[in-house]
């Protein structure tokens, strides 16, 4: 397994009207599931640094029985990357409005990478970057909710189970038993990595989850054979920042987790939303903890302070918005390219729309309670997005 026993203690804390438990993680002889021996990752670990050698990236079509067409993956390809060798191999999955470049061009998943490997503080892999819809047209396009884009996610499953890894092992020099494959993603294909990755555990040996999304599966559904599924378990690793309103879809989970003793890594990044910023140094974390390597440097002691609560900058790129739970109002910066602002529930109804909004203050008094999805598109239609949660 990736991690020793460890025993918890919680903290009840209070940002912007919602009660996030935040369980927090104390050295012991015996002691499982750190956090504050997880320091952050050092600076640059993400960046293109001179000397260190360069995988490769390639897309490549695939047949798909299950949608019944080719489809595309991008594959990444290490350093010095011979056709004599064999890998390990990861399969690396996008959120709700990513596709096949998401990770490529906001996650610098081949930085992080060339830098570990470099450094030889991960074992070689190739990484498939697919994108999550198993649908014909899989693109994300306006409407990311649609039910029909929703069901390619979840009919991902049976098309990376019977399609894209099976191709994978006949394409490449990969080695093709359980212990040599990973799964993980963000938000979305977060879930998709414990949804699919705990229920073919003899496919995957180690998952990961960063932020993971509402479509997450109960966890006694994720593991409901708790003696036979964890000794399948190789390593589990769950990540989420402490201002992020999914952060309860992650607790749940490990609260089962420690409540059946199964072990794993589980990682509050206190303050942080549902971005990057988690995303990326949980992909940094969990890879030095895979294919039975040992993360001898990412160790040490580093404070666990309490959220702030939900990060409202704006900046140029970041058109970003403000969200007053008490008025129940959304308000847009004075200077924004926001062309289009709209809200869907969890179900991925389209709940609101507002076309060209400007300077605005949304009123949102009339949605019941819940968690919805705040959504604001620019003349280019790339998409800014933030989880809310009505408690009125």
């Amino acid at each position: 397994m990736i991690c020793k026993k460890r025993k918890v203690t919680t903290t009840e804390l209070n940002f912007t009207g919602i009660i996030c438990v935040i369980l927090l993680f104390y050295s012991n002889p015996e002691v499982l599931y750190s956090q504050d021996d997880i320091p952050s990752p050092p600076v640059g670990y993400d960046l293109n640094k001179p000397g260190v050698a360069h995988g490769t990236y390639e897309v490549v079509p695939y047949y798909s029985s299950t949608v019944g067409i080719y489809r595309n993956t991008r594959i990444y390809l290490p350093a010095g990357y011979n056709e004599d060798s064999t890998y390990n191999v990861l399969y690396l999955l996008h959120g709700i409005g990513g596709d096949i470049n998401e990770w490529y061009y906001n996650g610098a998943p081949h930085y992080i990478l060339d830098n570990l490997f470099a450094e030889e503080r991960i074992a070689p892999m190739i990484v498939v970057l697919p994108n999550g819809r198993a649908m014909v047209d899989d693109s994300p396009g306006e409407d990311i909710f649609a039910p029909e884009k929703i069901e390619g996610f979840a009919n991902f499953e049976f098309e990376l189970i019977k399609d894209l890894v099976p191709f994978i092992d006949s394409a490449y020099p990969v080695k093709t038993k359980r212990g040599a494959r990973a799964i993980a993603g963000l938000s979305m294909g977060g879930g998709q990595a414990l949804n699919f990755g705990l229920a073919h555990l003899d496919t995957f040996a180690w998952v990961g989850a960063f932020s993971p999304a509402p479509n997450t599966y109960p966890a006694e559904q994720l593991i409901p054979d708790l003696e036979e599924d964890t000794a399948k378990i190789s390593g589990l690793w769950i990540s989420c920042g402490g201002a992020d309103d999914l952060l309860f879809i992650s607790e749940n989970t490990h609260n089962f987790m420690v409540q059946n003793n199964i072990e794993h890594y589980y990682m509050v990044e206190p303050g942080r939303g549902h971005d990057w910023t988690v995303w990326k140094p949980g992909l940094y974390h969990f890879v030095q903890r895979i294919f039975d390597m040992e993360p001898v440097h990412d160790t040490g002691s580093t404070p666990v302070t309490p959220p702030v609560g939900i990060d409202q900058k704006y900046t140029e790129t970041d058109p970003g918005f403000y969200y007053d739970p008490l008025a129940q109002t959304i308000t847009l910066p004075e200077k924004n390219s926001v062309k289009k602002l709209s809200i869907y529930d969890i179900q991925g109804h389209l709940i609101l729309a507002k076309h060209n909004p400007g300077i605005d203050i949304v009123n949102i008094g009339q949605l019941t309670r819940g968690i919805y999805l705040v959504a604001l598109f620019d003349d280019r239609k790339n998409m800014h997005g933030k989880i809310i949660k009505l408690w009125y």
